[in-house]
């Protein structure tokens, strides 16, 4: 018997390699046992059904591709990471596929109308049609497969849906209970009240910032801050400590006090405390709604939980565990690739 070793084209993507100069290639290789394998016998394989969906050898090399790419060279071969990104991609299969049954059972259908809304709208999210094009391009996702992905989407919202219509309702004493079982989830943490002056570079924002000193902290953000609220004084809102080591200096600083240059994604920034709150315990009437949002979300999770064990139990979900395992990841080296 001899291993054939497969590196099927379609799977292999080039991306810059953090680590070394230039580039590297990141391929999906099969080896499979077996002298009677072709790689296009392994590739349209299923290595996952569920009913009658089924999941190729070649569907499921794209998906392990697309979760590796942004990974750099070390990371994409970790055993650990691979491992843990094939269970997810067959989880997600296997749900997505007892879901779909389960709808065709219930005689539940997707709307076209809804679908084209939703398909829309989200492209809406882009300049234009070019730019929501070269984004699919970049991100190595036919239009046909994103599609798929967002019915895919609806659909589960559909169930979902329909699944928790009759879901109870936590009454008072529910919630106060959750609420006394959880209260480090309903703290207030420590925050202040900040203006800003938001500038291009660093030397800039040192100058503005003798400004403040001698003039208001209202009027030099009017006349000198990039930001959309410059016109009403800077006001940039408040913030919660997150343990945000850019950020951390505000909270050790005094009410009154300027601090900066702090450099931020947008820009250089002057924050000016405003105010500020202590860290404290919100009271159960503070936080009833989110509590009340909290419980429903864990009873429909819950719900969900049983409903997929039931599912799983009625439907024969098979796995070709030999050839999932038997896919890895290797990085060439482009110098060696140009060869």
């Amino acid at each position: 018997m001899q291993n054939w070793l497969i590196k099927p084209k379609a799977i292999i993507f080039k991306k810059r390699n953090p680590v070394k100069a230039g580039f590297f290639l990141l391929v999906l290789t099969i080896s499979l046992s077996g002298c009677d394998f072709f790689s296009n016998r392994v590739l349209t394989k299923p290595v996952v059904e569920v009913g009658e969906y089924r999941m190729t050898m070649q569907d499921f090399s794209k998906a392990l591709a697309a979760k590796l790419k942004n990974l750099d060279a070390l990371s994409a071969k970790d055993p650990q990471i691979i491992s843990k990104f094939k269970e997810k991609i067959i989880s997600d299969f296997v749900v997505d596929s007892l879901i779909s049954l389960w709808l065709e059972e219930q005689k539940l259908t997707l709307n076209q109308d809804d679908l084209e809304k939703e398909l829309k709208d989200l492209q809406a999210g882009y300049p234009d049609d070019k730019s929501f094009r070269l984004a699919l391009s970049e991100e190595g996702i036919p239009y046909s497969q994103w599609r798929r992905r967002v019915e895919t989407s609806l659909k589960r919202k559909i169930a979902f849906k329909h699944m928790n219509q009759n879901l109870a309702q936590p009454s008072e004493e529910e919630l106060l209970s959750y609420y006394n079982n959880n209260k480090d989830r309903y703290q207030q943490k420590e925050s202040v009240q900040l203006s800003h002056i938001l500038v291009a570079d660093e030397n800039q924002a040192e100058i503005v910032k003798k400004l403040t000193k001698t003039q208001k902290f209202t009027d030099v953000a009017k006349k000198f801050s990039m930001s959309p609220d410059a016109a009403y004084g800077g006001n940039y809102g408040w913030v919660d400590q997150d343990n945000n080591e850019e950020l951390e200096k505000l909270f050790k600083s005094k009410v009154g006090e300027v601090i900066g240059p702090v450099k931020l994604p947008d820009g250089y920034h002057l924050f000016r405390i405003e105010q500020r709150r202590s860290r404290r315990q919100k009271t159960f009437e503070e936080v009833k709604d989110q509590a009340k949002n909290d419980v429903i979300a864990l009873r429909q999770t819950a719900k969900f939980s049983a409903w997929l064990d039931e599912q799983i139990k009625r439907y024969k979900i098979l796995k070709n565990t030999q050839a999932i395992d038997a896919l890895y990841v290797e990085t060439l080296d482009s110098k060696q690739d140009s060869k």
